[in-house]
């Protein structure tokens, strides 16, 4: 089924119902994919109590499931809403309570994660010879998001365009990349790997106050 076919499909007659099973496919994905399973279609709607014809009409194979999840990063991370409400402290302990708090949710369902990761770089692949204006945007902002808030108390100390780059830098060092990285690449453990997130942040931080504050040479 197309794009176009299925959006004609979700947004002709029985919206509502159509939404709610398609988010229930969704959740049951999810789910099972936190139970450690990499699910076919009609696994999914066994678990999501729908037949697999219904199923295939909304996603016509795994891979569209997966990045219909890879595109909702939003909606996988709402737990991080309380966590920004109630960040406290300095940019460091800010940022330290960000990056312990992903690195905890994503470590807990590494396969989902993983698996998000990569339909996010197949996505990449299918959509390599598109005109950049025709491409579907690969990734949510949340990350970014999540870091500009810990940084806010350097908005009176970075200019903005330093502080837009320390936002950026930061946002490398933590995150479903930097968790394989810290796994297969340096063999941490998840606790191990997590110290060193948040070092590498807090580092960064410490480098950008640096360069800001040093005296200007004529």
């Amino acid at each position: 089924m197309s794009v176009s076919r299925q959006e004609k499909f979700l947004t002709s007659g029985r919206q509502n119902q159509k939404m709610r099973t398609r988010e229930a496919l969704l959740e049951a994905a999810i789910t099972l994919a936190k139970d450690g399973r990499s699910p076919s279609i009609p696994e999914v709607a066994e678990a999501a109590r729908v037949s697999p014809a219904t199923a295939y009409r909304y996603f016509p194979n795994p891979q569209s499931l997966w990045n219909e999840i890879s595109s909702r990063e939003e909606s996988l991370r709402r737990d991080f809403v309380g966590v920004l409400e109630g960040l406290t402290g300095d940019a460091e302990e800010r940022i330290d309570t960000v990056v312990r708090s992903a690195a905890a949710m994503q470590f807990a369902d590494q396969l989902l994660w993983r698996t998000v990761l990569r339909s996010i770089q197949d996505r990449w692949i299918e959509q390599a010879d598109l005109p950049e204006a025709d491409r579907v945007p690969n990734r949510g902002t949340t990350r970014l998001q999540m870091a500009r808030t810990a940084l806010e108390p350097l908005a009176d100390r970075l200019p903005p365009e330093q502080l837009d780059r320390l936002v950026n830098a930061v946002s490398l060092v933590y995150g479903i990349e930097a968790l394989v990285s810290t796994q297969d690449i340096l063999g941490l453990t998840p606790e191990a790997a997590t110290d060193l997130m948040s070092w590498s942040a807090r580092a960064l931080i410490r480098a950008a106050l640096a360069e800001a504050e040093a005296p200007q040479s004529d």
